[in-house]
């Protein structure tokens, strides 16, 4: 499977998931626990979109070029790095959202899952 067929699947299930998902926070929970969910779930959406653009572009290469693998690592930390500071600044906005932010981190995982488990279509 390459990996901009997955990516496709992956948005597209995004798409309609962040949207379905604040609702049914907002509904059951408030504003304050939807746009928990959402801003998560778009950080982590995120995240895996710009990780997959640069594993996309390291399986594109025939050779890979040399320093290549520093400049990977440093993307990892600096990507870590971007996450984890936006998933706290989420924390101090809304303190009291964990459940929003859970399930914003938790589902982007799972539709990437999907996505990977779904046939590719022709």
């Amino acid at each position: 499977m390459r990996i901009a067929e997955l990516l496709k699947r992956f948005l597209l299930l995004c798409a309609a998931a962040c949207p379905a998902g604040a609702a049914a926070l907002g509904l059951m929970g408030g504003w304050r626990g939807a746009a928990a969910f959402a801003l998560t779930f778009l950080l982590v959406g995120g995240d895996f979109w710009w990780m997959s653009l640069g594993v996309a572009k390291l399986m594109g290469l025939s050779k890979v070029p040399e320093g290549a693998t520093r400049w990977f690592l440093m993307g990892l930390v600096l990507r870590s790095l971007l996450l984890l500071l936006g998933i706290y600044g989420i924390f101090l906005v809304l303190p009291e959202e964990s459940l929003g932010v859970l399930l914003g981190i938790a589902a982007p995982l799972i539709l990437l899952v999907v996505a990977g488990a779904m046939p590719a279509r022709g």
